[in-house]
């Protein structure tokens, strides 16, 4: 082969492989649209706590398909044991039915959900039998993987738990960067004094992943450090002072296998090693119809929890990031106040220039209103 046949050889090689590269179709699954209108129920029937379920009604699949499901108004919901005790709930809105008091869950007796929805269907859960949760040892920390991980110990003494579940409620404090002395009233177009402050907020965050936990194969009824949340370094969530909520629930195996389907089902479907998505049944059933899907289960039983605090002083120098909020000067003047602060900037404070000239700094909304992510009402159980 002479040289110029080689070096056309090796350019054609070079422009087949630039064109493969630049060739990727994206691949649109076709997905199978069935607008099931499944019943959602979601809750736990709790002798610890007021017991509140959530029911809502399945989506028609669609792909980039994100809207919540909608919630089912109007039904009739009642806790029953096998003893021929009721316990009514109360519509709530949203789907949202509870009791305000806590009831006592007697650990012989058996629970089920019992449920009439507005277009006149019955549906029942499976009878359970009431599971007591062990307290919860502790919830820890460990600085890893460049961020905190939180953690949970806990045993069974009697070694009659096994199987548990747990969901986690985030709470955080945090400040932005500039304080407001004043507020715009635009009634009026003037700048005023403020009255409530909101430089420092709250914010809360219930965590969507399904945390389960297990010893059937272990000697001991015991979990050591079962991982939680993940909070990632300069995370403001530790900017001031963090706390976690953990509510342990004691389920029997058919329960615990369920939640592992869903969990199987929303959280480990990255890879083709993951196991596959499948229509997992709970316990809850149309009377009517018992071959209807209906998603959930309802267990029953006392839960435990436990609260953890970590402060920005415990963490390591710099998880601070440096803020890149800056201000600037608004003159004292109501074209300039309407033009500033009626739509993208709040007041921070008076600023008094030589010659007797008055500004007001200002900033961006979110770098002075903490009320738009989170709320300025300090939580009763903060320290």
């Amino acid at each position: 082969m002479n040289q110029k046949h080689f070096l056309a050889k090796i350019l054609l090689c070079g422009l087949s492989a630039l064109a493969l590269s630049h060739c990727k179709i994206p691949y649109e699954p076709k997905l199978k649209s069935t607008d099931t209108n499944a019943l959602v129920v979601e809750g736990f029937i709790d002798g610890s706590s007021p017991i509140s379920f959530k029911l809502s009604r399945s989506r028609k699949l669609t792909t980039g398909d994100t809207a919540s499901p909608g919630s089912e108004l109007n039904a009739r919901v009642i806790v029953e044991d096998d003893h021929q005790d009721a316990y009514p709930l109360t519509e709530a809105g949203n789907g949202i039915y509870s009791i305000a008091s806590v009831i006592n869950i007697n650990s012989a007796y058996q629970y089920r959900l019992h449920i009439f929805t507005a277009n006149g269907e019955e549906y029942l859960s499976d009878y359970v039998a009431a599971k007591v949760s062990p307290a919860i040892d502790s919830i820890g920390r460990a600085l890893q993987n460049g961020g905190a991980q939180i953690f949970l110990n806990t045993h069974d003494p009697a070694n009659a738990t096994r199987y548990y579940r747990w969901s986690c409620t985030e709470t955080w404090e945090f400040n932005t960067p500039f304080y407001s002395s004043y507020e715009y009233d635009p009634s009026n177009n003037t700048v005023i004094p403020r009255l409530v402050q909101i430089n420092t907020c709250w914010r809360s965050d219930t965590a969507s992943l399904i945390f389960l936990g297990s010893s059937a194969n272990l000697s001991s009824d015991v979990i050591s450090q079962m991982p939680l949340a993940f909070i990632p370094q300069h995370d403001p969530k530790i900017s001031v002072l963090y706390s976690i909520l953990v509510t342990q629930y004691a389920l029997d195996v058919n329960a615990y296998n369920y939640w592992l389907a869903m969990a199987n089902n929303t959280q480990n479907i990255g890879s083709i090693f993951d196991p596959q998505p499948n229509e997992t049944p709970g316990n809850i059933h149309c009377v009517i119809h018992p071959a209807e899907l209906v998603v959930g289960y309802v267990s029953a039983g006392n839960s435990s929890v436990n609260r953890t605090f970590i402060s920005n002083a415990s963490m390591p120098n710099g998880w601070n990031l440096p803020s890149d909020c800056i201000d600037t000067l608004v003159p004292n003047n109501p074209a300039a106040f309407k033009l500033f602060f009626s739509v993208l900037y709040d007041p921070v404070m008076q600023v008094y220039l030589p010659g007797g000239l008055v500004f007001y700094s200002a900033s961006i909304k979110p770098c002075v209103d903490c009320t738009l992510t989170g709320t300025n009402v300090k939580p009763s159980f903060w320290p």
